[in-house]
Protein backbone atom coordinates (compact mmCIF):
# COMPACT_ATOMS: atom_id res chain seq x y z
CA UNK A 1 0.00 0.00 0.00
CA UNK A 2 1.20 3.37 -0.97
CA UNK A 3 -0.28 6.81 0.78
CA UNK A 4 0.38 10.57 -0.59
CA UNK A 5 -0.98 13.38 0.90
CA UNK A 6 -1.28 15.88 -1.38
CA UNK A 7 -2.72 19.39 0.66
CA UNK A 8 -6.66 18.35 1.69
CA UNK A 9 -6.27 15.01 -0.39
CA UNK A 10 -5.12 11.87 0.83
CA UNK A 11 -4.21 9.38 -1.86
CA UNK A 12 -3.96 5.34 -1.81
CA UNK A 13 -2.76 3.17 -4.15
CA UNK A 14 -4.44 0.25 -2.96
CA UNK A 15 -7.52 -2.08 -3.03
CA UNK A 16 -10.03 -0.06 -1.72
CA UNK A 17 -11.53 -3.13 0.42
CA UNK A 18 -7.79 -2.92 2.30
CA UNK A 19 -8.32 0.85 2.44
CA UNK A 20 -11.95 0.58 4.67
CA UNK A 21 -10.25 -0.44 7.99
CA UNK A 22 -7.82 3.18 7.71
CA UNK A 23 -10.73 5.65 7.11
CA UNK A 24 -11.57 8.48 9.43
CA UNK A 25 -15.11 7.89 10.77
CA UNK A 26 -16.47 11.40 9.51
CA UNK A 27 -16.87 11.22 5.77
CA UNK A 28 -19.80 13.26 4.86
CA UNK A 29 -20.03 11.97 1.24
CA UNK A 30 -19.23 8.76 -1.14
CA UNK A 31 -19.20 10.18 -4.92
CA UNK A 32 -17.58 7.46 -7.29
CA UNK A 33 -17.83 5.67 -10.08
CA UNK A 34 -17.13 2.21 -9.76
CA UNK A 35 -16.74 -1.18 -11.82
CA UNK A 36 -20.24 -2.07 -12.90
CA UNK A 37 -20.17 -5.39 -12.88
CA UNK A 38 -20.93 -6.24 -16.50
CA UNK A 39 -18.13 -8.53 -17.65
CA UNK A 40 -17.48 -5.92 -20.07
CA UNK A 41 -14.00 -6.24 -22.40
CA UNK A 42 -12.41 -3.29 -24.28
CA UNK A 43 -11.77 -3.74 -27.33
CA UNK A 44 -8.96 -1.87 -29.71
CA UNK A 45 -11.73 0.57 -31.18
CA UNK A 46 -12.07 1.87 -27.93
CA UNK A 47 -15.87 0.78 -27.63
CA UNK A 48 -18.32 2.00 -24.88
CA UNK A 49 -18.45 0.44 -21.47
CA UNK A 50 -17.47 0.42 -17.98
CA UNK A 51 -13.70 0.10 -18.38
CA UNK A 52 -11.67 -0.21 -15.16
CA UNK A 53 -8.44 -1.43 -13.75
CA UNK A 54 -6.35 -1.99 -16.75
CA UNK A 55 -2.88 0.82 -17.06
CA UNK A 56 -3.54 2.86 -20.32
CA UNK A 57 -0.39 1.09 -21.93
CA UNK A 58 -2.27 -2.06 -22.27
CA UNK A 59 -5.99 -0.65 -23.04
CA UNK A 60 -4.72 -2.52 -26.98
CA UNK A 61 -6.88 -5.09 -28.18
CA UNK A 62 -9.36 -7.37 -26.20
CA UNK A 63 -8.51 -6.02 -22.75
CA UNK A 64 -11.07 -7.29 -19.87
CA UNK A 65 -12.08 -5.65 -17.26
CA UNK A 66 -10.39 -5.82 -14.21
CA UNK A 67 -13.29 -5.69 -11.66
CA UNK A 68 -15.74 -6.32 -13.55
CA UNK A 69 -15.92 -9.58 -13.86
CA UNK A 70 -18.24 -9.99 -10.94
CA UNK A 71 -21.15 -8.19 -9.38
CA UNK A 72 -20.81 -5.07 -8.03
CA UNK A 73 -21.54 -4.93 -4.28
CA UNK A 74 -22.14 -1.43 -3.34
CA UNK A 75 -23.37 -2.43 0.22
CA UNK A 76 -20.42 -1.52 2.00
CA UNK A 77 -20.57 1.96 0.92
CA UNK A 78 -24.15 2.30 1.65
CA UNK A 79 -23.25 2.45 5.18
CA UNK A 80 -22.50 6.13 4.75
CA UNK A 81 -25.13 8.19 4.58
CA UNK A 82 -24.63 10.18 1.58
CA UNK A 83 -23.87 8.06 -1.35
CA UNK A 84 -23.54 9.13 -5.01
CA UNK A 85 -22.56 5.68 -7.57
CA UNK A 86 -22.78 5.90 -10.82
CA UNK A 87 -23.48 3.13 -12.90
CA UNK A 88 -26.08 1.98 -10.77
CA UNK A 89 -28.59 1.42 -13.45
CA UNK A 90 -26.70 -2.10 -13.73
CA UNK A 91 -26.73 -3.02 -10.00
CA UNK A 92 -29.85 -1.33 -9.62
CA UNK A 93 -31.43 -4.75 -7.85
CA UNK A 94 -28.84 -4.39 -4.80
CA UNK A 95 -29.50 -1.01 -4.11
CA UNK A 96 -32.21 -0.27 -1.11
CA UNK A 97 -35.96 0.28 -1.69
CA UNK A 98 -37.71 2.70 -0.82
CA UNK A 99 -35.69 5.75 -1.29
CA UNK A 100 -32.94 7.55 -3.03
CA UNK A 101 -33.32 9.02 -6.00
CA UNK A 102 -31.28 8.79 -10.15
CA UNK A 103 -29.21 11.60 -11.39
CA UNK A 104 -28.67 11.59 -14.89
CA UNK A 105 -25.68 12.87 -17.22
CA UNK A 106 -26.77 13.48 -20.69
CA UNK A 107 -23.82 13.33 -22.81
CA UNK A 108 -25.16 15.31 -26.20
CA UNK A 109 -26.43 18.11 -24.45
CA UNK A 110 -28.06 19.71 -27.76
CA UNK A 111 -26.27 17.35 -30.28
CA UNK A 112 -28.05 14.70 -32.12
CA UNK A 113 -27.02 10.80 -31.52
CA UNK A 114 -24.31 10.08 -33.80
CA UNK A 115 -22.43 6.84 -32.30
CA UNK A 116 -22.85 3.71 -30.92
CA UNK A 117 -21.93 4.73 -27.33
CA UNK A 118 -24.77 6.00 -24.81
CA UNK A 119 -25.83 9.15 -24.57
CA UNK A 120 -26.60 8.84 -21.21
CA UNK A 121 -25.87 8.08 -17.88
CA UNK A 122 -27.40 7.47 -14.61
CA UNK A 123 -26.10 7.71 -10.97
CA UNK A 124 -27.86 6.32 -7.61
CA UNK A 125 -27.87 9.30 -4.91
CA UNK A 126 -29.16 8.10 -1.07
CA UNK A 127 -30.07 11.15 -0.20
CA UNK A 128 -33.37 13.72 -2.02
CA UNK A 129 -36.06 12.84 -3.32
CA UNK A 130 -36.13 14.96 -6.78
CA UNK A 131 -34.20 12.83 -9.62
CA UNK A 132 -32.14 15.69 -11.61
CA UNK A 133 -30.50 16.22 -14.84
CA UNK A 134 -26.84 16.97 -15.85
CA UNK A 135 -26.21 18.14 -19.21
CA UNK A 136 -22.80 18.06 -20.46
CA UNK A 137 -21.14 17.11 -23.66
CA UNK A 138 -18.36 14.32 -23.66
CA UNK A 139 -19.30 12.64 -26.84
CA UNK A 140 -16.28 11.19 -29.23
CA UNK A 141 -14.37 13.97 -30.46
CA UNK A 142 -16.76 16.78 -29.93
CA UNK A 143 -15.87 16.19 -26.21
CA UNK A 144 -12.72 18.67 -27.08
CA UNK A 145 -12.09 21.49 -24.90
CA UNK A 146 -14.10 23.01 -22.52
CA UNK A 147 -12.15 25.03 -19.38
CA UNK A 148 -11.37 23.34 -16.36
CA UNK A 149 -11.06 20.19 -18.82
CA UNK A 150 -7.21 19.58 -19.23
CA UNK A 151 -7.62 21.09 -22.80
CA UNK A 152 -10.33 18.08 -23.76
CA UNK A 153 -7.23 15.26 -22.86
CA UNK A 154 -8.91 11.82 -21.57
CA UNK A 155 -6.10 10.13 -19.44
CA UNK A 156 -8.25 7.33 -18.43
CA UNK A 157 -10.85 5.24 -20.50
CA UNK A 158 -13.74 6.23 -18.74
CA UNK A 159 -12.79 9.58 -17.01
CA UNK A 160 -16.10 11.32 -15.96
CA UNK A 161 -15.42 15.56 -17.14
CA UNK A 162 -14.70 17.43 -13.97
CA UNK A 163 -17.90 19.63 -14.77
CA UNK A 164 -19.96 16.46 -14.31
CA UNK A 165 -18.25 15.67 -10.84
CA UNK A 166 -18.35 18.87 -9.73
CA UNK A 167 -22.50 19.01 -10.08
CA UNK A 168 -22.48 15.78 -7.77
CA UNK A 169 -20.57 17.68 -5.01
CA UNK A 170 -23.56 20.33 -5.59
CA UNK A 171 -26.14 17.80 -5.53
CA UNK A 172 -24.73 15.99 -3.02
CA UNK A 173 -24.24 19.24 -0.74
CA UNK A 174 -21.09 18.68 0.71
CA UNK A 175 -20.30 21.99 2.73
CA UNK A 176 -16.65 23.93 2.81
CA UNK A 177 -14.45 21.63 4.81
CA UNK A 178 -16.40 18.51 4.88
CA UNK A 179 -14.89 15.03 3.72
CA UNK A 180 -15.65 13.38 0.29
CA UNK A 181 -14.17 9.64 -0.78
CA UNK A 182 -13.71 8.42 -3.57
CA UNK A 183 -13.13 4.69 -3.40
CA UNK A 184 -12.65 3.66 -6.77
CA UNK A 185 -10.78 7.44 -7.79
CA UNK A 186 -8.97 6.21 -11.53
CA UNK A 187 -7.32 9.54 -12.82
CA UNK A 188 -8.71 11.88 -10.05
CA UNK A 189 -11.41 13.89 -11.45
CA UNK A 190 -13.18 13.19 -8.38
CA UNK A 191 -10.54 14.73 -6.06
CA UNK A 192 -10.03 17.53 -8.52
CA UNK A 193 -13.89 18.91 -8.43
CA UNK A 194 -13.09 18.53 -4.11
CA UNK A 195 -9.84 20.09 -3.59
CA UNK A 196 -11.48 23.16 -6.18
CA UNK A 197 -14.03 23.36 -3.56
CA UNK A 198 -12.55 23.47 -0.79
CA UNK A 199 -13.23 20.09 0.05
CA UNK A 200 -11.31 17.34 2.16
CA UNK A 201 -10.67 14.52 -0.38
CA UNK A 202 -9.86 10.87 0.07
CA UNK A 203 -8.93 8.53 -3.04
CA UNK A 204 -8.04 4.94 -3.58
CA UNK A 205 -6.57 4.06 -6.66
CA UNK A 206 -5.78 0.19 -7.43
CA UNK A 207 -3.48 0.67 -10.59
CA UNK A 208 -0.27 1.90 -10.23
CA UNK A 209 -0.36 3.99 -13.47
CA UNK A 210 -3.48 5.78 -13.02
CA UNK A 211 -2.57 6.08 -9.00
CA UNK A 212 0.52 8.11 -10.40
CA UNK A 213 -1.89 10.37 -13.23
CA UNK A 214 -3.99 11.25 -10.03
CA UNK A 215 -1.81 12.12 -7.64
CA UNK A 216 -0.54 14.61 -10.61
CA UNK A 217 -3.57 16.02 -11.36
CA UNK A 218 -4.79 16.39 -8.17
CA UNK A 219 -1.11 18.61 -7.24
CA UNK A 220 -1.85 20.46 -10.37
CA UNK A 221 -5.45 21.43 -8.84
CA UNK A 222 -4.31 22.09 -5.07
CA UNK A 223 -1.44 24.08 -6.68
CA UNK A 224 -4.25 26.03 -9.12
CA UNK A 225 -5.85 26.87 -5.98
CA UNK A 226 -3.24 28.27 -3.66
CA UNK A 227 -2.34 30.72 -6.67
CA UNK A 228 -6.23 32.43 -6.76
CA UNK A 229 -6.37 31.78 -2.95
Amino acid sequence: MRVESIGNATLYQADCLDVIPLLPYEVHAVVSDPPYGIKFVKGASGGQGAYRGRPASESRGNVPVVGDDRPFDPSLWLLYKNVLLWGANHYCHRLPEGYGRWLAWNKLADLEPFDSFSDVEFAWHSQGKASRICNFMWKGGLACVKVGEDNGARVHPTQKPIGLMDWCLSEAKVQLGELVLDPYMGSGTTGIAAVRRGFRFIGVEIVPEYFEIACKRIENAQRQERLFA
